[in-house]
C-alpha cells in the first residue's frame, strides 16, 4: 500500500493546496487595493466540501454540518475554482477590496492551513508508530 497517496493524506494534499491557492489570490487583492476598477477572488470554499463529498464515493463516510457558518456539501473535484467576490465596499474608482477583510481572510486561511499541517504531522506520528516493532 502507498500510504502518500491514502485517502487521508491526499484529501490533506489537496486541502493545503486549496488553501495555498487562497493566499496567493489574498495576497494578489492586497497588492491591487489601489488599482481602480479591481475586484477581488478568492477560492470557492465549498470546494473542499465537496471534493469531500466526492471522495467518499458512497462509503459511509458522512459530512455533518453541525454550525450554518460550515461550508455547505455538494460534488466537486479537487481542483480550487476562483470566483470574484466584492468585500463589503467598492470606492468611487471601482476597486472593491477591503484591505481589513482581506486580512482576515487570510488569518483564517492560515489557522486552517496550520490545522492541516498538524493534521499531517499527526498522520505520520501513527504511521510512524504503526511500523515500528512490537515493544519498541
Amino acid at each position: 500500500m502507498d500510504l502518500a497517496n491514502s485517502p487521508f493524506f491526499s484529501l490533506l494534499r489537496a486541502r493545503l493546496d486549496q488553501l495555498s491557492e487562497r493566499q496567493r489570490l489574498i495576497s494578489e487583492n492586497i497588492a491591487n487595493a489601489s488599482t481602480p476598477g479591481y475586484r477581488p477572488r478568492d477560492v470557492d470554499t465549498a470546494g473542499f466540501e465537496r471534493m469531500l463529498a466526492s471522495a467518499a464515493g458512497g462509503r459511509g463516510m458522512a459530512i455533518a454540518r453541525t454550525n450554518p457558518a460550515h461550508m455547505a456539501p455538494g460534488g466537486g473535484s479537487a481542483t480550487p475554482s476562483i470566483i470574484t467576490r466584492d468585500d463589503t465596499e467598492t470606492t468611487i474608482d471601482g476597486n472593491a477590496v477591503v484591505l481589513e477583510d482581506q486580512m482576515a481572510r487570510a488569518a483564517e486561511t492560515r489557522m486552517a492551513f496550520e490545522t492541516s499541517i498538524a493534521l499531517y504531522q499527526k498522520g505520520l506520528e501513527l504511521v510512524r508508530m504503526a511500523a515500528r516493532a512490537p515493544g519498541r
